[in-house]
């Protein structure tokens, strides 16, 4: 932009004007003057409308906008500031009729490079006006580029390119906040390069620096892209997982790394570099809650597998019989509190220490039974009877929650056909809770297909009750799942409908029948006349979407009738009876349908056992 025509005009090439203007007039001497100055050089568009004006701006590139602040659908600064949001990196000069100094202020802070008053410059004058907003609009730019260099250059990796330590634990900071502010876990990966400062002291620091950038490649492959990678220095990595179910989640992604590094690294010579990993994990909140305390257990628990795989070598090679190999060594100080509870409900699985239990649902309005809940019980030898709250989230991340949720869905669907078949209860629905960590898993769809075949369930009689937040992890993934689900003929309800992140696009466009109203909304609603608007706004949500509504946790009558007057009849809670056992649900069912019913010795509370936990 150095080079000049003999008058003085700048060299730019063409440039591509918009010109906003509603005035015919006044547009077309604008133009006649810009021409005077550019000729060839200018390409311009004239447009009377700032509706006009926006769509240009996305269907085309202009290099500038000339801009009257009062055309047929805007006036003022709200013109200004609707091309700016169209296109905040063009540079706008304001060429308006009128023009005061306040106005002018306004227009400049609302980020216009020129002011000018129709009335003061001639048409003439734009063209050296549009210079210097182009000029400047180069300055900023080169000023912004330089200052994103900068940034990245003090976050990330000068080789790889990956986040430095000072960025990684900013972000490894922010997904523990997010994860204690909404019980979501978070997952680290420590990994560590076996035999690399052998390969650049031998083969000198250039390999080494191509089996670093190959190995970052990598490592980005194999995650997600809400993921993050970084490089600690030399040949130490770490991977972040925000928001993750289970430690299944976590060994998946350390076990796709460990597949792809087994692959040769090509370097541009006749020889291919392979190399190996010992990869540490840990996750929030059991492995830790701080950033330091998730970095210190997944590294301690890195290298006690670097240790492990080398006396596994040393045992591989050596000439002693098994009776004389080492034992394994107990536990890292890293792994030891989380392996102990995962040990002991491992075990308990195993001897089939699980029950499932019943909770009736009422249609409060014919007072019959239309729904059953089966919910998890651990009945512990030594603490007894214990409730979900007391070991799900274990459960969870440790994976046994799918074959210990398969067990439960196999009981509830057996229960389903045995009342079916003995005439107790021809329509009853029984739902069954899914974990997020289950609707994660591959092929589940199949497998509660597989439960329904063998049990001679009907697919209408089950119903599958999914939180709201099970579903903000990997979304898409997720409704492909509950489609899959939906075809099958089951129902699918939302639990605890109102304390999560559901959206009205979600329950528009889920497959769910139904939702089930929190008991933090019910345990209010006599004495709080917010949570009682909420619940009637809930009831004539869900009808008007055409879906179900239940409503858990009735303590009493008061609660009962409550409900019922905002039109929320099927009811579920202690009210009207506690979870029991298959044996108890059965008489209940019994009772309420008045058929005699004779109990089969053969049939008793089924204890759930995680088959291969």
């Amino acid at each position: 932009m150095t080079d000049r025509e003999p008058h003085g005009t700048p060299r730019v090439g063409v440039l591509r004007v918009l010109l906003v203007d509603n005035d015919r007039k006044a547009a077309a001497r604008s133009e006649e003057g810009l021409r005077a100055r550019l000729g060839e050089q200018l390409a311009l568009s004239q447009v009377p409308s700032l509706a006009l004006a926006i769509r240009s701006l996305m269907e085309e590139r202009f290099d500038a906008v000339v801009l009257e602040l009062d055309v047929a659908d805007a006036s003022g600064i709200a013109t200004l500031a609707g091309i700016r949001g169209a296109a905040p990196a063009v540079p706008v000069i304001v060429y308006t009729r009128v023009l005061d100094d306040t106005l002018a202020i306004r227009a400049l802070r609302a980020g216009a490079h020129e002011c000018l008053d129709k009335r003061e410059t001639r048409p003439e004058g734009l063209a050296r006006m549009l210079h210097f907003a182009l000029e400047r609009q180069r300055r900023i730019s080169l000023l912004e580029a330089a200052r994103v260099e900068a940034a990245h250059r003090a976050t990330h990796d000068p080789l790889t390119g990956l986040a430095n330590r000072e960025l990684f634990l900013d972000q490894l900071d922010r997904a523990l906040a997010f994860g204690a502010r909404y019980s979501r876990k978070t997952g680290l990966l420590f990994v560590d390069l076996d035999g690399f400062k052998s390969i650049n002291d031998t083969r000198g620091h250039a390999l080494g620096d191509i089996l670093l950038k190959a190995v970052s490649g990598r490592l980005l492959e194999s995650v997600r892209r809400s993921d993050a990678v970084a490089r600690l220095g030399g040949d130490e990595f770490v991977v972040l997982l925000p928001d993750v179910t289970s430690r299944r989640d976590v060994a998946f992604v350390k076990e796709t790394i460990l597949n792809s590094l087994r692959a040769p690294i090509e370097t541009g010579t006749a020889d291919a570099l392979y190399i190996e990993a010992s990869i540490g994990s840990a996750m929030s909140p059991l492995d830790g809650a701080t950033a330091k305390d998730l970095l210190d257990a997944a590294d301690a628990d890195m290298y006690h597998e670097k240790h492990q795989r080398r006396r596994d070598r040393v045992r591989s090679l050596s000439l002693e019989s098994p009776e004389q190999s080492i034992e394994r060594e107990p536990p890292s100080v890293g792994e030891s509190v989380s392996y102990r509870r995962e040990a002991r409900l491992r075990a308990a699985a195993a001897r089939g220490e699980f029950e499932v239990f019943y909770q009736p649902v009422l249609d409060v309005v014919a007072d019959r039974i239309i729904g059953a809940e089966a919910l998890l019980r651990w009945r512990d030898p030594d603490r007894g009877l214990l409730s979900p709250s007391g070991f799900l989230a274990l459960a969870e991340d440790t994976g046994l929650i799918v074959p210990i949720g398969e067990q439960v869905l196999r009981d509830a669907c057996e229960a389903l056909e045995r009342w079916r078949v003995s005439g107790v209860a021809s329509a009853l629905r029984v739902a069954v809770n899914l974990s997020a960590v289950q609707l994660r898993e591959h092929g589940f769809e199949r497998r509660v297909a597989q439960i329904l075949a063998e049990t001679g369930c009907s697919p209408e009689a089950l119903t599958l009750e999914l939180t709201e937040n099970s579903t903000v992890v990997d979304g898409e993934m997720a409704m492909e799942t509950l489609r899959a689900l939906k075809g099958l003929g089951v129902r699918l309800v939302v639990d605890d409908f109102g304390v999560g992140h559901a959206s009205l696009t979600f329950l528009r466009e889920a497959p769910v029948d139904g939702i089930k109203i929190d008991r933090r909304f019910v345990s209010q609603l006599l004495v709080d006349q917010r949570d009682q608007a909420i619940v009637a706004s809930m009831v004539r949500l869900a009808r008007g979407l055409g879906l179900d509504v239940v409503a858990e946790g009735v303590e009493n009558g008061e609660q009962s009738q409550r409900l019922a007057r905002l039109q929320c009849f099927a009811q579920q809670g202690r009210h009207f009876s506690e979870a029991v056992p298959y044996a108890a649900m059965t008489a209940l069912l019994a009772e309420r349908t008045r058929l005699r019913f004779r109990a089969d010795p053969g049939w008793g509370p089924r204890r759930v056992e995680a088959k291969g936990a």
